[in-house]
């Protein structure tokens, strides 16, 4: 097994593990399209690093987001191998989360109204703070639910850690009608397609995206995802709590949700 094998494996997320693959291996062909020679990770020095970085800038024209992603795959490897290796990368400026209103939000439910599946995940995005990797890898058996409580066991998420995440009364209300609906005998998956197949990320997004066409709002899994959080902030959850929901393991990464919405700004004007 080579080093990039045997660092990979190390690796507990599928999906990091396939983007630190890709990166490593671009690394390689551009220091050989380069140098002319393959890369010994060894003796790899941070000027060529940097000098990778500018081509990455400069000739690809990537965003910071993606030139930083690159070093943190060469980071963690050599990290691996025993080096350190300080190459700081471009600034990232972390946009404004983008949460939808509460009228937006009821737009996109009404649309997908005919579908008690769309529905019910719609409202684990919305309302349960779900990413759509998240969603797509539930079980039948994941959902506690009864009359005035219900629970979910969320798998699948980043790191392959698994939360339990309360569910409120409109969440349970939307997964009740889906499961009096989904066809008995269907295995284990929760969400299935209209074939009996278990969804697919990709089917959640094109199906976020036609009901957002439809009601005429600007929506995908994540800004659903970001709904929930924002409007959890307002109703006066703590970050911590929120992180614990949201399956964040640094508290930084929620705090992004701690800026304050329109709505909110125009609120506190009225009141003045």
């Amino acid at each position: 097994m080579n080093p990039i094998d045997e660092y990979l494996a190390t690796l507990t997320s599928p999906r990091t593990a396939e983007r630190y693959r890709a990166a490593l291996n671009e690394f390689a062909d551009w220091y050989t399209q380069t140098t002319g020679a393959s890369v010994d990770w060894n003796l790899l020095t941070a000027v060529e690093v940097k000098d990778y970085t500018a081509y990455l800038q400069t000739v690809r024209r990537l965003s910071p987001a993606s030139v930083n992603l690159r070093l943190a795959a060469l980071r963690s490897f050599l990290r691996h191998l025993g080096r350190t290796l300080k190459v700081k990368g471009p600034k990232q400026v972390t946009p404004p989360v983008k949460a939808l209103s509460a009228r937006e939000l009821g737009r996109l439910l009404a649309a997908a109204e005919g579908s008690t599946r769309d529905t019910a995940i719609l409202n684990l995005m919305a309302r349960a703070g779900l990413r759509v990797g998240e969603v797509v890898h539930l079980r039948v058996g994941d959902v506690e639910m009864n009359g005035r409580s219900g629970w979910l066991t969320v798998r699948g998420g980043k790191g392959n850690k698994t939360r339990r995440v309360p569910l409120n009364g409109e969440v349970r209300q939307a997964l009740k009608a889906w499961l009096d609906e989904r066809p008995q005998g269907a295995g284990d998956d929760l969400f299935l397609s209209r074939t009996g197949k278990p969804l697919s990320e990709r089917d959640v997004q094109r199906m976020v995206a036609e009901y957002a066409r439809i009601a005429g709002v600007e929506a995908t899994p994540h800004t659903l995802r970001h709904t929930f959080a924002t409007r959890a902030i307002e109703k006066g959850v703590d970050v911590a709590t929120l992180a614990a929901i949201l399956g964040h393991s640094r508290l930084e990464t929620t705090g992004r949700y701690l800026h304050p919405t329109a709505e909110r700004i125009q609120d506190a004007v009225e009141g003045i």
